[in-house]
């Protein structure tokens, strides 16, 4: 493995494993009684084809996005739903997620959150669960979604490509993406952990602390 310079990590599934089952609290509250049933059965489909169609997220093209399949979303219960997830949602740090930071921090690297998702839902996790102020940026949802090449290059920024390396759980969203932006990646599954990177990682650096001794 490289010595990267810049670390872009996807957030849910990858770093944070949620609890979002206090998420449809919301919206028994918000959505009309009668369209409940239906919503809940189609909300994430509705979330995925949304993603299909448009390059960004934002509540008046989201809450449209749901009149067009008859549920009264309006932006203001958009927004209540991102404030409501980002309080309720119960997170656990993946395993070796802090002491991969700590060591990626302590050697100078760049970490960048790239998600899908709003800031309003995933910055307030990041600061309940200790991992915010590792963080040097954040690209979400809202600027552009993954796959998107415009999400990457985001997130990429000045770097040179052959510096970065896109982490993250999902093939078409992480390993396509970086594919298509021309960076490194690495996918999290059962057997490529965390802790597995971080040892990469170490070793990497260990490499190249050597080399520059010899020299």
């Amino acid at each position: 493995m490289k010595d990267y310079k810049k670390y872009i990590f996807d957030l849910d599934y990858t770093l944070l494993i949620p609890d979002w089952s206090k998420e449809d609290d919301y919206f028994k509250r918000t959505i009309p009684l009668e369209e409940q049933e239906e919503f809940f059965k189609q909300k994430q489909t509705i979330l995925n084809r949304y993603e299909l169609e448009f390059p960004k997220y934002d509540f008046k093209t989201l809450s449209d996005f749901f009149k067009s399949y008859g549920f009264t979303v309006s932006e203001d219960v958009i927004e209540g739903w991102m404030i409501h997830n980002g309080e309720t949602i119960k997170d656990e740090v993946a395993d070796g997620v802090l002491d991969l930071f700590d060591f990626l921090k302590a050697n100078g690297k760049e970490i960048v959150i790239l998600t899908s998702w709003f800031s309003g839902t995933q910055i307030p996790r990041l600061k309940r669960t200790g991992l915010y102020e590792y963080i040097d940026k954040i690209v979400a949802g809202e600027d552009a979604m993954k796959p998107d090449l415009e999400s990457f290059q985001l997130a990429i920024g000045n770097t040179s490509k052959e510096d970065c390396i896109m982490i993250g759980d999902s093939i078409t969203s992480d390993k396509l993406g970086a594919e298509n932006a021309g960076i490194d990646c690495y996918i999290v599954d059962k057997e490529h952990s965390i802790n597995y990177l971080l040892q990469m990682v170490i070793n990497s650096k260990n490499k190249t602390n050597n080399s520059a001794k010899k020299i």
